[in-house]
């Protein structure tokens, strides 16, 4: 009998965390959200692309960038002041009042988007 109840709590133990909303291959905290802000969440092996996945040398390749991955997901967001620096882009993401809600950057050599603010 004990070691029937021991196998049986031996099995929860290992069953248990199979089943939870945790695990890395589920979306876990972005359940509520259509999809995650800025890299859209990799559930699996290599995961979703996000950003151009290519090259971004121009600023106005970098806001065309931005501009089709919010289209993408149906976002309407503002692209404000961009910004070059060495090795990306950093743009001022507004909402449809002007307002500053996110500041992001483009890589130049991949065209991923990270927010920073």
């Amino acid at each position: 009998m004990r070691f029937l109840v021991l196998l049986v709590a031996i099995f929860f133990v290992f069953a248990i965390p199979i089943h939870s909303s945790a695990q890395p291959w589920r979306r876990g905290m972005y359940d509520k959200y259509e999809r995650a802000p800025y890299g859209q969440f990799c559930p699996g092996m290599r995961g979703d692309p996000y950003g151009a996945r290519r090259q971004i040398r121009t600023v106005n390749e970098a806001r065309h960038a931005l501009e089709q991955y919010f289209k993408g997901i149906g976002k309407e967001v503002g692209i404000g002041k961009l910004e070059e620096r060495r090795w990306f882009f950093i743009a001022e993401l507004l909402d449809s009042d002007g307002f500053l809600i996110d500041k992001a950057i483009i890589d130049k050599r991949t065209g991923r988007i990270r927010s920073i603010y």
